[in-house]
């Protein structure tokens, strides 16, 4: 059997507040019949689109930024997570800001805006895109690491010098249950001694407690969802990210990634390396493939 391409059922609309610029954007998913995520920022004349692709990404700090044709969306990788595990391949983003919004720090309201909308075939079978050697990029302690692997795989690995949080490791063959169940619902988060310098940069103007994770000196500002949560959700921002490389073509993709201290950066650094290798192979689809990503 072949995994088929997906779009959504109906149209689906949700806003919030976006961590960076602090502004109230709103959302649309709306259901496509070309192959792609494309946004389009529906508050510029024209509505001029990005695709959701390696190619757009123009900035990682702090979160991964795309644009096209000097037109930019920020904060894009936990709507993209939730898109690529949901096997969504044919989808239109309508958005009226330049960032999208954070909702409760996780992709769990995410999730719940596509179940809601529920999904239908588009017809035709997606291609699969295999990693065909190892690949490593680091940067000091960090780094990250993909691994050839028959099916869609993360492992990640941090530890952020707090008494109270020992090491987390999080580690899973991923599927839409997994995905739904284990990672959707891991909110992002920030140190405490970080807040002041990300102000003053003009950043997390829209953030909050309500909205993220704040690791304080002797405990967290809200208990966590997960003993590790903090590496779950830097499994959603990897998938996020790695999401950009099957965003135009909806392939069905097989690799472990290995991510230790890793972010955004260490993300677009190695996809750009593995593209500049020609490290991905296409093959047929197959009972492994299917079994472990549906």
């Amino acid at each position: 059997m072949s995994v088929p391409f997906l779009t959504l059922r109906r149209a689906a609309v949700i806003e919030g507040i976006a961590l960076h610029c602090g502004e109230r954007v709103t959302v649309r998913l709306v259901p496509s019949q070309s192959c792609g995520l494309i946004f389009a920022r529906t508050d510029l004349p024209g509505a001029p689109e990005i695709a959701a692709t390696f190619s757009s990404i123009t900035h990682t700090t702090h979160a991964t930024t795309l644009a096209h044709n000097g037109v930019r969306l920020a904060t894009t990788e936990h709507l993209l997570a939730a898109l690529w595990m949901n096997g969504i391949t044919h989808c239109r983003i309508e958005v009226d800001g330049g960032e999208i919004p954070i909702l409760d720090g996780s992709a769990r309201e995410w999730q719940s805006l596509i179940e809601d909308a529920g999904l239908q075939e588009t017809g035709g079978a997606r291609p699969i895109t295999a990693l065909r050697e190892p690949i490593w990029v680091g940067d000091g302690a960090a780094g990250i690491l993909g691994l050839p692997h028959p099916a869609l795989r993360v492992s990640v690995a941090v530890d952020y010098g707090r008494d109270y949080l020992a090491p987390q490791i999080f580690d899973a063959t991923l599927s839409t249950d997994t995905w739904r169940s284990e990672i959707a619902p891991a909110r992002t988060f920030t140190l405490e001694e970080w807040i002041a310098p990300l102000r003053a940069a003009g950043l997390i103007r829209g953030g909050g407690e309500d909205n993220a994770i704040v690791l304080r000196a002797e405990r967290p500002s809200s208990p966590l969802r997960f003993p590790n949560e903090l590496a779950r959700h830097k499994a959603l921002d990897v998938l996020g990210d790695m999401a950009l490389l099957c965003g135009e073509n909806g392939a069905v993709l097989g690799a472990h990634f290995v991510a230790v201290r890793a972010g955004h950066e260490l993300h677009r650094r190695w996809m750009e390396d593995a593209l500049q290798r020609g490290a991905f192979d296409f093959v047929p689809q197959n009972d492994v493939f299917e079994k472990k990503m549906r």
